[in-house]
């Protein structure tokens, strides 16, 4: 019997042994350690665990029974470490994936509390004229309705006029139309209401290249009458 044999798989034994029940019995979680990768790596170490008590068995001439075992658990080692590897690498792309999403909703929240902020009104028209956003100013004003990410879900019958010459003209000729910096408006409402805005629009571009709309910014010129 080699000693020095007996020693070294003696003391590898308790090592992977020792590894084995550190990471069964480890309370420490992390996005890309999670509880599955620490049980899949302590499932690795009982391999060479099993490893070492069949060399242990044989060399101190107890038994050489499971030494028929052994080349299945050393097969596995390398391909367990590989899955192990292989899913942590998954989860730190996963947890970079929800920590980007994270930051773009606080940046999507943070540009909406900015926008229901500004006193004026602000629309986002899509290129037929739509309105597909309306911020609490524009609600305040237009008498819009829209959900909790602004997506508006009723538009009044109002209509746009200029107000030096009557002529009537439509959100879709302004998300169509080029740029615009602070023009008068006229808002008529169907029971006579009337507020006359100032306007101001800028084309949006869609993923082409191609018109995507325009964001609408207003405020009163004075008082409903």
């Amino acid at each position: 019997m080699n000693a020095v044999v007996v020693v070294s798989d003696v003391v590898s034994t308790i090592a992977f042994l020792a590894a084995a029940i550190i990471a069964l019995t480890l309370r420490f979680e992390s996005p890309i350690v999670t509880r599955s990768v620490r049980y899949m790596f302590a499932a690795a170490m009982t391999l060479y665990v099993f490893v070492g008590v069949s060399n242990i068995l044989e060399h101190t001439g107890i038994t050489a029974a499971l030494d028929v075992y052994e080349d299945f658990a050393e097969i596995l080692f390398l391909p367990t470490l590989a899955y192990i590897a292989s899913t942590m690498f998954q989860n730190q792309q996963l947890d970079s994936q929800a920590k980007a999403a994270r930051v773009m909703q606080r940046q999507n929240d943070l540009l909406l509390n900015i926008v229901d902020t500004v006193p004026g009104g602000i629309l986002v028209l899509d290129p037929s004229g739509a309105v597909t956003f309306a911020n609490e100013g524009a609600e305040r004003l237009l008498s819009t309705q829209s959900d909790a990410f602004g997506s508006v879900q009723i538009t009044p019958s109002w209509t746009l006029v200029d107000p030096s010459d009557g002529s009537s003209t439509s959100l879709g000729e302004i998300a169509s139309g080029g740029a615009l910096v602070r023009r008068p408006l006229r808002v008529k409402w169907p029971d006579g209401t009337m507020l006359d805005i100032v306007l101001s629009s800028t084309p949006m571009s869609g993923k082409g290249g191609e018109l995507g709309g325009s964001v609408v910014a207003f405020e009163p010129a004075a008082s409903r009458q």
